[in-house]
């Protein structure tokens, strides 16, 4: 259906400004939030742990718990350690690495290859990925749910403090009217689960701000 200029024409939405929400996906990916260490741990000590295990170490945490963030904070340490990285990211029902990049990767000078979802290749291609990474003196960083025999460099668990700590970033830069029940209660439903939790917190954010919209609104019409 063609629509008339001025007759029928669909009304237009602005589309929704990254400003209006703390919690939209622009503040929250990988990248776009640093990693927050625990006391004690830092970059710097992680990448020195990593040398020390002759650059073989897992990363291990439940999904959504801040692995990826975690890598994207350190790769610009291992860069600086003078390691070629090469970082893939697996996604569910991936069983093999991409054709060809593995030989890639390690055909580099002093390679560290980086595999986002170790889980998901199956045993096999596991065993022949640490197979040739030692016979290439490569390092090698996995993130995976559980153990995989590597040596453990850090285990993602995100804590409550640490929920209120990225929460009172976020909304520093752009207010929210959520609350502290709010925080608690998405904390209560997704656990260690971080990315799932923002997630919850963006839509609260947004169904506050729309009943507060609402409720001026009324009082603007009951005061007109």
């Amino acid at each position: 259906m063609q629509l008339v200029k001025g007759r029928n024409q669909l009304p237009t939405q602005e589309p929704p400004s990254r400003y209006a929400n703390p919690f939209a996906t622009c503040w929250t990916r990988p990248g776009a939030m640093a990693f927050r260490f625990p006391r004690g741990k830092s970059a710097e000590r992680l990448v020195a742990e990593l040398a020390a295990s002759d650059w073989q170490g897992e990363i291990i945490g439940p999904h959504g718990s801040g692995k990826s963030t975690l890598l994207d904070t350190l790769i610009p340490h291992f860069v600086a350690a003078g390691r070629s990285v090469a970082l893939v990211t697996l996604h569910d029902g991936q069983r093999r690495l991409p054709a060809r990049w593995l030989d890639k990767s390690l055909a580099s000078s002093r390679p560290l290859v980086i595999i986002d979802g170790w889980e998901q290749l199956t045993w096999l291609s596991r065993r022949i990925v640490r197979r040739r990474c030692c016979r290439a003196s490569a390092g090698l960083l996995v993130t995976s749910h559980a153990a995989t025999g590597l040596p453990l460099l850090f285990r993602t668990q995100p804590t409550r403090e640490l929920v209120d700590e990225l929460v009172s970033a976020l909304t520093a830069r752009i207010p929210s009217p959520i609350t502290e029940s709010d925080v608690a209660a998405s904390h209560a439903c997704r656990g260690s689960n971080l990315r799932e939790l923002l997630f919850l917190l963006y839509d609260r954010h947004e169904q506050l701000s729309a009943a507060g919209r609402a409720a001026a609104q009324t009082t603007l019409s009951r005061t007109a």
